[in-house]
């Protein structure tokens, strides 16, 4: 027995003067204000008036389901972001990075754990390419953000530094004061 997985549906076999119809009909099922079997028909009138045959019941109702699990899953996404969002507005830019790049290594490894249902085409192998290309610049992101706080750090220290030696100095604060407001201002301890 042959199986069909694997195999192209109506809509994959489609040629590029139908995109824009499909187009068309997966924003209307986002849009939830038809029926799908009304969406369906309608493609295939758009499909017929450019002499292309039908799409079955099936392969539409397939990719309406992707498409919809696939909306759900970006849904979560969004607010799940959209919660951690105000978590990370007060400097929490590191955090965030941080969070960014674990999901894109979560999504690659997704990908990887299903790559046997994954199609080996030129759509696919793009997709992991941009993966690649975006867990590449978070991890550049990340290592921007640790050496951005370093500097910021390092910059606050010789201010610091500087403010305590000039008010000291004017105050006439002794060299044993100055180091108690280092030690509290740094966390450094002695010895």
């Amino acid at each position: 027995m042959i199986s069909k997985r694997g195999r192209l549906s109506t809509l994959d076999l489609l040629p590029i003067e139908a995109e824009e119809d499909v187009a068309w009909a997966f924003a209307e099922l986002r849009a939830r204000k038809q029926t799908q079997d009304d969406i369906r028909d309608a493609l295939n009138l758009r499909l017929k008036l450019k002499g292309l045959g039908p799409i079955s019941a099936s392969a539409f109702n397939r990719a309406a389901v992707r498409t919809a699990r696939m909306a759900h899953r970006l849904g979560e996404v969004r607010e799940m972001a959209s919660a951690l969002a105000t978590k990370f507005e007060d400097g929490g830019d590191e955090d965030l990075t941080l969070m960014v790049s674990e999901t894109i290594k979560a999504m690659i490894f997704e990908m990887l754990e299903n790559a046997g249902n994954l199609k080996a085409n030129p759509l696919t192998a793009e997709m992991m390419a941009n993966l690649a290309t975006a867990l590449s610049g978070a991890e550049r992101a990340k290592k921007i953000s640790a050496d951005t706080r370093k500097m910021i750090e390092r910059d606050f220290s010789k201010k610091a530094e500087a403010a305590i030696e000039k008010v000291g100095s004017a105050k006439g604060l002794s060299q044993e004061t100055k180091e108690a407001f280092r030690r509290e201002l740094f966390g450094v301890r002695d010895g």
